[in-house]
């Protein structure tokens, strides 16, 4: 309740009945507890206990569905987001086990929020990739803007000595120069044909002369087998990309569990860290990863919350239901739940566990 006193209120101070905080924290109970819109939240709301709602400042009437639906659509969503983001990230990721924290960079759209002629919002999100925690998001125009955005995403979160991994839309010069030079952070890309330059001169290295030195273990699952092997070169000059010191050659096999033909495909990744401080295994382990922040936040997102098909479109309402939903996502793993779905249930059957969860997090 604390944090969310910074984030500012679009309300004329006349007529203020309940506190911005107080209404962000009743969202996000209820959003914890699996509610989708703002009818539910606002059912949730009807339904909690007098003391429940005593413990989140409302001490008269229950906020109303119109209120809730005024208020979450004017909040500003990128000051959320960075409220948000910060009051998670001060908890830090213990599940980093003395390692450099890894964080994932990529962009979701929000399909079911398009109105009218409107495009539909995009959203950029920076994730933990073994606490599942949403560090930070923030809104572009649409996909082609998302460049910059990331980049306006990663100086607002305190990344000193985080590794960030992004595909290869984000492999830039001006993205490596801000996460080294003001974000103090390493970074892990993906090296594709959006830089011809770059993956023409990666291709030209002896990668023949190179031995494999990592490889992951047959991987099985939705109906193929996958294998993967790792060839690390070290660079210093030549590259001609800031601060680029190792470059890894990732050889995927797949095929359908039960085929004969494999088929094959060659991926290029350049690291900011010198071998001795990143070596392959722990290189191996961030490029999966990635993946991460599709697996654990956006496929919750629109399997567990439905988001893809919410009707929440006016205003900043998309993106600040979707700070409910990662920030509510993240606490239940800070809780040490695996299965979003479930912890909802559980938390939907007594409204006291979803305000243990928000505010003893």
């Amino acid at each position: 309740m604390t944090a969310l006193e910074v984030v500012p209120d679009p309300r004329d101070r006349r007529g203020r009945r309940y506190s911005l905080p107080s209404l962000i924290a009743i969202a996000l109970c209820a959003v914890a507890a699996g509610a989708r819109s703002y009818s539910s939240i606002a059912d949730w709301a009807v339904a909690a206990p007098r003391e429940v709602l005593v413990r989140l400042g409302i001490r008269f009437r229950v906020p109303s569905e119109a209120t809730i639906r005024q208020v979450l659509g004017r909040v500003e969503g990128d000051g959320l987001d960075l409220v948000l983001g910060r009051y998670l990230s001060d908890a830090g990721d213990n599940d980093s086990g003395g390692e450099r924290v890894a964080v994932a960079v990529d962009g979701k759209t929000v399909r079911g929020a398009r109105a009218g002629e409107e495009s539909a919002p995009h959203l950029v999100s920076a994730v933990t990739h073994t606490g599942g925690v949403v560090l930070g998001q923030c809104r572009t125009a649409d996909k082609s803007n998302e460049i910059s955005a990331v980049r306006r995403l990663l100086r607002g979160i305190d990344l000193v000595g985080a590794v960030v991994t992004v595909d290869a839309m984000h492999t830039q010069k001006a993205t490596a120069r801000c996460l080294r030079e003001r974000c103090r952070a390493e970074y892990v890309m993906v090296v594709k044909a959006n830089q011809p330059g770059l993956l023409a001169r990666i291709r030209e290295l002896p990668w023949e002369q190179v031995p494999v030195v990592w490889s992951d273990p047959l991987e099985r699952g939705h109906g193929r087998e996958e294998a993967r092997i790792y060839k690390i070169v070290t660079v210093t000059r030549g590259l001609r990309f800031p601060y680029a010191q190792q470059v890894i050659e990732i050889t995927r096999r797949r095929r359908r569990i039960g085929a004969d033909r494999w088929s094959i495909e060659v991926v290029y990744a350049i690291c900011s860290l010198p071998c001795e401080q990143a070596p392959p295994k722990l290189l191996a382990r961030w490029i999966r990863g990635h993946w991460s922040i599709e697996n654990r936040v956006h496929w919750v997102r629109d399997v567990t919350f439905d988001e893809d098909r919410s009707t929440v479109r006016a205003g900043h309402g998309p993106q600040v239901m979707a700070t409910l939903r990662n920030t509510a996502i993240s606490l239940h793993r800070r809780a040490g739940q695996s299965n979003i779905a479930q912890a909802c249930r559980r938390v939907a059957v007594n409204p006291h566990r979803a305000v243990d969860l928000v505010l003893r997090s």
